[in-house]
C-alpha cells in the first residue's frame, strides 16, 4: 500500500517540531512562552500570537528565518578579494544572476567553480589569479550567450 500523504495538521506538527529544533540549535530557549509569543509576533507582523495560530505558510516563514541565523544566510564563505579581482568576481556574480534570468535555473558559485575546474584546472574561483577569472567570465559569457540564442526563434 502506499504511503499516504501527510495531512495539514499533520504538517503543521511537523513544521512546529521544525521550528523547536532550528530556536535550539540557533542557542534560543522557545519553551518560555513569552520569549516563544515575542518572536512569533515579530515574525508574522503582529497577526499571530502564538506558533498555535500560525498558518502553514507562517510556520514556513518562521523556519527559515530561524535556519537563516542571525547574520543571514550568507552562502559560502570567500575570501576577501583583492583589488583587481574583485571586478572579476562581480562580474562573474553578475553573469550568474543573467544566467539565472534568462534560464529559470539557480546558478550558484559552485556552478562558477565548475567552470573553473574546467576551463583552468583550478579547483574553485578562490584559486584563480586574474588572467583564469577572465577566462571564466569568458566561458560565463559564451553560456549566457548561448542560452539568449536558444530563446530567440
Amino acid at each position: 500500500m502506499p504511503p499516504t500523504a501527510p495531512t495539514a495538521a499533520q504538517r503543521i506538527a511537523l513544521r512546529k517540531r521544525a521550528i523547536f529544533a532550528a530556536a535550539g540549535k540557533a542557542g534560543l530557549d522557545l519553551r518560555d512562552a513569552a520569549e516563544r509569543g515575542r518572536m512569533v509576533r515579530e515574525l508574522t507582523g503582529g497577526r499571530c500570537a502564538s506558533l498555535s495560530q500560525c498558518s502553514l505558510a507562517e510556520l514556513n516563514a518562521i523556519l527559515d528565518h530561524l535556519n537563516r541565523g542571525r547574520e543571514g544566510y550568507a552562502g559560502r564563505r570567500r575570501v576577501t578579494p583583492s583589488a583587481e579581482r574583485a571586478p572579476l568576481l562581480s562580474k562573474v556574480d553578475a553573469l550568474l544572476a543573467e544566467l539565472h534570468r534568462v534560464t529559470g535555473t539557480v546558478k550558484p558559485l559552485s556552478y562558477a567553480d565548475g567552470v573553473a575546474r574546467r576551463v583552468c584546472k583550478r579547483s574553485s574561483l578562490d584559486f584563480c589569479d586574474t588572467d583564469d577569472l577572465k577566462k571564466v567570465v569568458a566561458a560565463l559569457a559564451t553560456t549566457l550567450r548561448h542560452e539568449l540564442s536558444k530563446r530567440v526563434p
